[in-house]
């Protein structure tokens, strides 16, 4: 496997101007974090800052081409090549350029804290931070190889190139690394979750923001999930599920009353619900702007028949209230969206009117950590308590609060009918044809309602096999040929970015 001397090879520059500054500098600052206090507060920036919401939510199926009268009017390159499963060379907001550095940023810092713990004696007092350190090096890496890796199948991800895994801070200038495979990704990943969980404790002031009980299970039950490790992915849900998961549902009805996109924003982050189980509250990124007010590429009418708007067994949609929710347009009237990743700007120099925008993050929630549970039920075949799951779902959603039978669910989605979307798998799950396949789609249809917006479909779409056909339109009227991406096509990886294959890291196949 190539190598190459140095993760961060894309600070090249930045570095040489600063070698003196370097050579300068104590070779080992890290001695600072000398106290369990400045160890927990490093942890603060282990969690990465940017996530690849963008690029993923336009490379799946929740977006369309509106036509050439329409224009992008933020991230305009990165949106396009996104789309169009191009090489993105925009360098700047939501690029792979900057999730790579973003993420492994935040690995080094909970590598800093690691090294830091070894070094103080690994004291009991310090189990907690050091449980946080291994949940965020692991999530870290968890985001980078769903980004630039194919999907976890058993079947090739023994050869499938994976992204290096870091395990130390870097203390030369050239260290050597090398991308090992999807699957040696995952066992590391897997490690670091295992050791974590035994030491986890919940002492945070603020436990939403941090890798807390709930978070840290639920981070386990959908790594799992994505590993194939069904038993393992419905235990740590059920863990951070609690016994009655209906009591922590999001009030869809309330959000329907709020007056402004701004104020449903602020209550679906709200880090005193119940439902949001890990927050990142600064994450920088052009999405909050983008996913409202792009024109030509995103989320219309048609899409929104798909997801918000899509049918379930009972024949309705949620509640038959999120219309209020989610029927506020871009300005041009062409997308629909649902404010939930809304954009808050931090202005840095008032003077020069330049700032950086943010949004707010929620990436576990009670209600997709019930979805992972029933998903994990399906592939086991234990359809009744897949079954149980989907039902509280439908409790919560429907005005009347029906239930359904397996055979209902599984007729239900056995057939294509409007407004309820059906796919096709070609998952290398050995997913059953019939009660299995069926249910699995009744998990991804309300995983989709879910996460609309949050990319996490296109890591659906990766890891069961589904085909994207993404049209390219000439005009309002006229198309040309479409782009189709099929089950566990090399597309599905994003490139690396340029700057890192120069350097002689191995670029993703094309």
């Amino acid at each position: 496997m190539k190598q190459i001397t140095s993760i961060f090879i894309i600070f090249l520059a930045t570095f040489f101007i600063a070698c003196n500054d370097f050579l300068d500098t104590p070779p080992d600052k890290r001695a600072e974090l000398d106290t369990d206090e400045k160890v927990a507060e490093m942890l603060v920036s282990a969690y990465p800052t940017l996530l690849p919401t963008m690029m993923f939510e336009m490379m799946s199926d929740n977006v369309t081409d509106n036509g050439p009268q329409n224009t992008d009017r933020y991230n305009e390159l990165a949106v396009s090549q996104s789309y169009r499963y191009a090489n993105v060379t925009e360098p700047d907001w939501d690029s792979p350029k900057m999730v790579w550095e973003l993420c492994y940023k935040a690995i080094s810092s909970a590598n800093e804290a690691l090294e830091a713990i070894e070094n103080m004696g690994n004291k009991a007092s310090q189990n907690g931070s050091k449980a946080e350190a291994l949940l965020c090096r692991a999530f870290g890496h968890f985001v980078l190889v769903s980004a630039f890796s194919k999907a976890y199948n058993p079947v090739s991800s023994d050869t499938d190139m994976g992204i290096p895994y870091v395990e130390a801070p870097e203390t030369t200038v050239s260290p050597v690394y090398e991308r090992g495979t999807v699957a040696s990704v995952y066992e590391k990943i897997n490690r670091d979750i295992e050791e974590a969980l035994p030491l986890h404790q919940d002492k945070f002031s603020k436990p939403s923001y941090h890798f807390n009980r709930k978070a840290a299970y639920a981070f386990a039950a959908r790594f799992n999930l994505f590993y194939g490790k069904w038993d393992k992915a419905a235990q740590y849900a059920s863990v951070a599920l609690g016994d009655n998961p209906r009591t922590m549902f999001r009030d869809y009805y309330a959000l329907s009353l709020l007056p402004e996109p701004d104020d449903i924003n602020n209550a679906y982050c709200n880090s005193d619900y119940a439902c949001n189980f890990l927050i990142i509250p600064q994450v920088e990124t052009l999405w909050g702007r983008t996913y409202q007010t792009n024109y030509r590429h995103g989320h219309n009418s048609s899409k929104v028949d798909a997801t918000l708007a899509q049918y379930f067994p009972w024949g309705g949609t949620v509640n038959g209230v999120l219309s209020n929710i989610y029927e506020l347009t871009g300005a041009n009237g062409t997308n629909y969206f649902y404010p939930k990743i809304m954009e808050f700007f931090e202005m840095t120099d008032p003077t020069a009117d330049v700032g950086v925008p943010h949004t707010v993050v929620v990436p576990f929630t009670v209600e997709e950590t019930l979805a992972c549970r029933a998903e994990a039920y399906a592939m086991q075949g234990d359809f009744g308590n897949a079954v149980k799951d989907l039902n509280i779902f439908y409790a919560a959603w429907d005005v009347n609060h029906r239930q359904f039978t397996t055979e209902q669910i599984s007729a239900y989605y056995s057939v294509a009918r409007t407004y309820s979307p059906y796919v096709a798998m070609e998952s290398r799950f050995n997913i059953q044809q019939g009660t299995q396949e069926n249910l699995v789609r009744a998990v991804l249809a309300v995983r989709r309602f879910e996460n609309v917006h949050t990319g996490q479909r296109w890591l659906d779409i990766k890891r069961h096999g589904i085909t994207v056909t993404h049209p390219q339109m000439l005009s309002q009227t006229v198309a040309d040929e479409p782009i189709i991406v099929r089950p566990y096509d090399d597309l599905t990886a994003i490139q690396l970015p340029a700057e890192v294959i120069s350097a002689g890291l191995p670029a993703n196949p094309r």
